[in-house]
This record gives structure tokens, sequence and C-alpha cells, in this order.
């Protein structure tokens, strides 16, 4: 029997519906497995996990950062963990940068800056950086986070009881959101990690997965934020460091793979009220923000296209169908009436979900009823870095093509 546009408008809604169910369950069991920093414990101050006595460095890369250094500075020096190092590498700024760390150097000592050297052709800048900063590196503890990564008084204590349990461990920072394309954009890249992402498996293996095709493709089960990442030492160097992925513009996940794939321990926290960030301020530097490496994030471009033909399906189609659900001749009745109500479902899910992320980390819930135009602002995101690729126009983040 033909089948008929209100017969495959059915089906597609079918799945969509299905989709967002299933993320739906996946969703709520990441806010279990993708938890809070948790909070210090103190039963037993002569256990070392609760006194955390151990010495820990911090590693800032800096390139132009004169609008962020000072706060981030400021709640570096605010910790009640008072025996850090903090080490900040000067990438070459052209900015106001080296002026204010050359103030914070004078007035306090555990504050140490080192000049960036030429990046080698085979390396990206940040890569660099790090690795720079991990030369110098000498505590059995060390932190990589951004210049406009911000921290709660007692962040690092509670880190480095962390560290005692997990060889490396990841925080996706409590994002400080304020212009209209902040609220709108950044939230998604939360809403994919707890909708798609299955933190479960980054502690154990999948029960449905055979034990040899674990062995292979366990790294997929990986996902970290470069924003502020945690190593014992001896692990940082164990995977070969930012040495290994020096040409890796998706570092952290490479670097998260390489935990995994070295049977290391990782864990895998949110910073609600205790790790800040405030990733950008316009609407350009979102685009170009994610521009840099929306793409590299994906195994290979067909990867990337098929992603985002599953967004269109399942999150702009159902509302495309509501919109123009007049205008379809539907053979029979109940076809319009099933099809509008897994549509309806549909956005209705994800705008709860979405909802749902919103309250967790104290953004404005009105943007969870646009969340659909940051699926489209996506879309076009990737449309223009796949004609960018086919035409061999290079991408440039802070001045340096990557």
């Amino acid at each position: 029997m033909e089948t008929t546009l209100s017969q495959l408008l059915m089906v597609l809604m079918s799945f969509a519906l299905l989709f967002h169910l299933g993320t739906s369950l996946n969703y709520l069991r990441n806010r279990k497995h993708i938890s809070c920093i948790p909070q210090l414990c103190d039963e037993d101050t002569n256990n070392p996990i609760n006194n955390c006595d151990t010495d820990l460095s911090v590693c800032i890369p800096c390139r132009n950062e004169e609008q962020n250094l000072r706060k981030t500075l400021d709640s570096l020096l605010d910790q009640t963990k008072k025996n850090i190092s903090i080490l900040i590498l000067n990438d070459q700024s052209t900015d106001g940068t080296q002026s204010i760390l050359d103030k914070y150097m004078l007035k306090y000592p555990n504050i140490r800056v080192i000049q960036g050297k030429d990046k080698p052709e085979d390396w990206l800048g940040k890569n660099w950086a790090c690795h720079q900063l991990s030369e110098q590196v000498s505590t059995k503890l060390m932190v990589f986070q951004d210049a406009d990564v911000w921290l709660s008084p007692t962040a690092l204590e509670r880190i480095t009881q962390l560290l005692y349990a997990y060889d490396a461990l990841t925080v996706w920072p409590h994002q400080k959101l304020l212009s209209f394309f902040e609220q709108l954009i950044i939230p998604s890249v939360y809403y994919s990690l707890f909708t798609l992402f299955p933190a479960v498996y980054l502690h154990r293996k999948p029960k449905w997965l055979p034990s040899f095709l674990h062995s292979r493709f366990k790294e997929l089960f990986t996902a970290a934020n470069g924003q502020f990442m945690a190593f014992n030492k001896a692990t940082y160097f164990n995977i070969g460091g930012h040495y290994a992925v020096r040409n890796d513009v998706v570092e952290d996940m490479a670097l998260a793979r390489l935990v995994k794939r070295s049977n290391h321990s990782m864990g895998m926290y949110h910073g609600q009220q205790t790790i800040f960030c405030r990733m950008y301020h316009s609407a350009n530097e979102v685009w170009d923000g994610f521009g840099k490496n929306f793409l590299q994030g994906f195994p290979n471009i067909f990867t990337f296209m098929l992603m985002g033909l599953l967004h269109l399906l399942v999150f702009i189609l159902p509302v495309i169908i509501l919109i123009i659900s007049c205008w379809v001749d539907y053979a029979t009745l109940s076809e319009l009436v099933i099809t509008l109500v897994f549509a309806s479902l549909s956005v209705l899910t994800y705008t709860l979900q979405r909802l749902s992320l919103d309250r967790l980390f104290d953004w404005n819930p009105m943007y969870s009823l646009l969340h659909i135009f940051s699926v489209i602002w996506f879309q076009a995101l990737a449309i223009r870095l796949i004609w960018n690729k086919l035409s061999g126009r290079k991408v440039k983040w802070k001045g340096r093509p990557i």
C-alpha cells in the first residue's frame, strides 16, 4: 500500500517522541551521575582525604585576558586551601595581561608567571601553553583552568579531596550568562551533555556490551570540559599530558580518552555554585567561540551531518508540523490527531528538559521556551562550518589559525 505524506509524518513524529522519552530517562539518570562537587568531609581531621594537606598547582594559560584575570586570581587567593602554587603562562598577550600579572606577582609569592615561548608548527596554542605549564609543576596534584574561570572559597579543597578518589577529574563550570545569545546558546551544550551522554558508563562497563567490544569502544564513554580539569601528576604524565594531544582542537576530550584508555579512574561533576565561568560576552564571541571546535568534536564530517539531520528531525520538524498541520491533507482524522499529539509531546518534553536544566544552574527559565531557536542557530553554524571545510577556509581564534 502506498505510503501517504500524512502517514510518513505520523511515523516521524513517533520516532521524535520516542527519542525525547529516551533522552528524558538518560537526563534523569545523569542528574545522579553528573552531580555537584561534594561538600568537604570533616569528620576525621587526621585523614589526609579530609584535611587536604597535599600541595596543588593551578595552571592557567593566558592570552589577552585582562578582562578576566583579576577576578580569577582573587578567587584563587581567597581559597581556604592555602598550600597552592599558582602558575600562569602569558601566551604572548598584546593587551594589559602582563601589567596585571606583574602587580599580583609583587604582592603574592605563590604566584609565578611564565613567559610563553613561540608555538611550534605542530602544536595548537592552548595545548602548547598547557604543556609549558606542566613542565613547571612540582606538586603531586595539578589543575588546569581557563583564565575566565573563578572559584568559590572551598573549591580547591573539595577538588583535592576528590583527587584522592580519582586519578583525574573534570568539572563543567556553572556558566554565568548575561547577554541574549549567551542565555540562548550556551545552555545547549549542557543540554546535550545531560540528555545524550551516558555518564554512568564513565565509571563502569555497560552490561549490554560484550567485554571484547568494550575494550575497543570504551573511550567513547567519556566527556570532559577543558575549562577545568584536574589530575594526579603521575596520571597526567603517564597518559602523555598535553604533548600527546598537541594537535587536537578538542584537547579536553582527547585527554579524557587517554585517561580511559590507560584504565585510570576519572570523575565528572558540575560546578553549580562552586566553579564558575563566563565563556563569551557577545553574539560574535558566541559564534566564533563555538565555531572553533564544534565540527572537531565529531569523529568525521559524516557523523557531524548525521547529527544535524537528527536534530532537524526531532527538534525542528515537530514545530514545523504544528505550524503547517492545517495545510497537510491527512487521510484520516486519527492520523491528524496522533501526529499533532506526538509533535506536541515532543516539543513539550524537550522544553521541560531545558527548563529543569535552567533551574539547576539558576539560568533564566524563559529561555527554555526558545530552545528551538538555539537548535536552529547550531544548524546555521554547522552549515557555515561545512562550507568552510569544503572551501578550505581556516578557522581562527585569538589571532591564530586552528
